[in-house]
Parts: C-alpha cells; structure tokens; sequence
C-alpha cells in the first residue's frame, strides 16, 4: 500500500482556532502560519454545487439558517460566514471552486473531506469531482476523505486515481479490510483514541495515518512518535513553531489526477 501524504501538520478547516472556520479568510491566515497542507469540508447545494462546510445546518457558522441542501447556491453565496469574529466580519461561505483557486494559488495541499447528507452521498461526491478534475494541479498534495464509504466509492469511480481516506474515530479491528474494500491509501483517525499497537500496524502495511484533531503540542509530539505521519490541528502556527523540524516536512504529491 502506498500512503498518501500530506504533511505533518495540516491546518484543520484552515487556521479554525483564529479566525472562523473553512473561510477564504482562515485558509489565508494558515498560509501566512506557514502551513502547507489544509483540511476542508465540503457539502452542496439543493442545485448541486459544492460549498465548504462543516454542519448540515448554516446557524453554527454562517449568518444563514436551516439546512444548506435546501438552500440553492444564489442564496448561500449572499451568506456571511463570519461568526461575528473580530477582524473577520464580511467572510463569505466559500464555494469549493474559490478554495481550490486559493490553494493552488497559495501553494497549498488539501484534505477535502465529503460531508454528504443522507440519500446524497454520490450526488455529492459527483458534483465535486469534475472541479478537481478541471483545477487541480498534479504538484500538489491531494487525498478525499470522509466517514461515509458510499460517498468515498463514488469518487473512485468519477477520479479512480485519486487518493482516497477512511475517516474513523478509534482504530477499528477490520480496519485493513476497509481500506481494501474502499480503495484508501490513509487511515485518519481520532488523536485521542490512537494506540501505538494500532499504530504500529497501519506504519508497518504502508498506510498513510494522520490523527484529528490534535491542539496540544505534546499530545502531537506522542502521536508522531508512536508513528502517525502528522496531525489535524486548528493552530497551524502555533503547532508547527512547537514541533520544530518533527513539524516542517514537505508534503508528498497524491494528485487526483
């Protein structure tokens, strides 16, 4: 098996402890942090585009209510996404298109995990494919991910290439046979329930691991000694200046194309 790197820090929904989460705004700030990977949520729009966003509701993080599915994405794009963060008011709900121009402009690997309601799961992943197809650059890192194996199979059959991670929260037993079954180069799993037998096991089969969501230094300092290849954190900056070089590695390229 051939792991799908990233890097050993990867800004989770950008830079989500300063500035509001999956934003233009927060991915720009993990850039000047000096991330060089991001992770991203994507859901669509009751007219199948693809927005970023973590709930199946907007009143969390946007100035919108209700679930986004029904909302079509001329109303989305008039949402703030803001969180009435100091510093950070105007933030739009960005469309997956705009992240990706921004990633490619800044450089920057992603981890684009699927967040499909229930009976949409390969609409979702159907309406993302063709953007990535069309956008993403063979140079830089790329894996989808998500907990919901239909909608990982159904990017195996729009981009067969591309890299693809079972996210769990405790390792489970069958864990190989789900990579298998899924076609997964990476296991993502939850920093808090990694054990070093567990990791051990997916190190030595080849698989890429990388541990959510990891805000202590020391805690990621355990993980990547008990063998993950790095960690999602929501202060890229902060984590990279504690990790020193443990934290500074380029990323490795796994196109999805």
């Amino acid at each position: 098996m051939n792991a799908a790197l990233l890097a050993p820090v990867v800004a989770h929904r950008g830079a989500s402890g300063e500035a509001p989460e999956n934003t233009l705004g927060a991915i720009r700030l993990a850039a000047d942090q000096g991330a060089r990977c991001i992770e991203i949520d994507v859901s669509i729009s009751r007219d199948d585009v693809p927005f970023v966003h973590h709930d199946d509701t907007l009143d969390r993080c946007t100035s919108g209510h209700g679930r986004l599915v029904e909302h079509d994405a001329c109303e989305l794009d008039a949402l703030l996404a803001d969180k009435g963060m100091e510093g950070w008011l105007g933030e739009p709900l960005p469309r997956l298109e705009a992240v990706i121009a921004l990633c490619v402009e800044r450089g920057l690997g992603l981890n684009l995990e699927i967040k499909p309601v229930p009976g949409r799961e390969r609409r979702t992943a159907r309406a993302i494919c063709p953007l990535l197809e069309r956008a993403w650059p063979a140079s830089l890192p790329f894996v989808f991910s998500s907990f919901v194996p239909t909608a990982l199979d159904a990017t195996r059959e729009c981009l067969p290439d591309a890299a693809r991670a079972l996210l769990v929260g405790a390792v489970p037993d069958d864990w190989q046979a789900r990579l298998d079954r899924h076609a997964c180069r990476n296991l993502h799993c939850s920093g808090s329930a990694l054990t070093p037998e567990a990791a051990r096991a997916v190190r030595d089969a080849g698989a890429g691991l990388y541990c959510y969501t990891v805000n202590r230094p020391a805690h990621a300092r355990e993980l990547l000694d008990m063998g993950a290849h790095g960690v999602f954190t929501d202060h890229p900056g902060t984590m990279r200046l504690a990790l020193g070089a443990q934290g500074t590695d380029d990323p490795v390229s796994a196109p999805p194309t």
